[in-house]
């Protein structure tokens, strides 16, 4: 019986040369811009929620209702007020909550984008740098989970965001702009003794 015993190739010679970090510098720093461009996106469309939420609140206090509300809790609430709103018209009902439908898939998105633990994909020297990334990302209750993203989908999120954010600051301005316009109160009157 021939003898199947093979000797294991050695480690060091079989590993390839990897880029070295002043030549992956350039990946990181393009992800770090898409990290940022993404958690702006998703902070301007999250406070255009609150906008919307205020906007369907009939009350003078909306701004301190909707204040310290996450983009997930902004969407039900909305999801909730512009089915019961009066002063809206079925047709404008039916469009703000299909807006609202696809708000929850792209904040998921955005939350394993910004609070993922990023790092490029390492290639080897002469190779193309990577065009993309893997993240560790954990959510409550859940284990570790590796996501990859490529930076041509950072940039796209990025976009969708943005694109949404406008489409619904856009819907608030055609549908409730008397609403979004009402006053507000978010201190307490001066002399009242009531301190913040």
């Amino acid at each position: 019986m021939p003898d199947e015993t093979r000797s294991l190739p050695s480690p060091t010679k079989e590993l390839p040369v990897l880029h070295s970090e002043e030549g992956m510098a350039h990946v990181h720093e393009r992800m770090s811009l898409l990290v940022g461009k993404v958690a702006r996106a998703s902070a301007q469309l999250e406070f255009t929620l609150r906008q919307l939420m205020v906007s369907l609140v009939d009350s003078k206090y909306a701004e301190t209702v909707a204040a310290g509300l996450g983009a997930n809790e902004l969407v039900d609430m909305c999801t909730a007020l512009v089915k019961i709103n009066r002063e809206v018209t079925e047709a404008q009902r039916e469009e703000c909550r299909t807006r609202l439908g696809g708000i929850k898939p792209l904040l998921a998105r955005r939350n394993q984008l910004v609070h993922g633990f990023w790092a490029p994909m390492h290639v080897a020297e002469g190779e193309p740098l990577p065009e993309g990334a893997l993240a560790l990302v954990s959510k409550r209750r859940t284990a570790m989970a590796v996501v990859e993203i490529s930076f041509e989908q950072a940039e796209q999120l990025a976009d969708e965001l943005s694109r949404t954010q406008s489409e619904t600051f856009s819907w608030i301005c055609r549908s409730l702009l008397a609403q979004l316009r009402r006053e507000q109160v978010t201190e307490p009157p001066e002399g009242t003794g009531m301190t913040r």
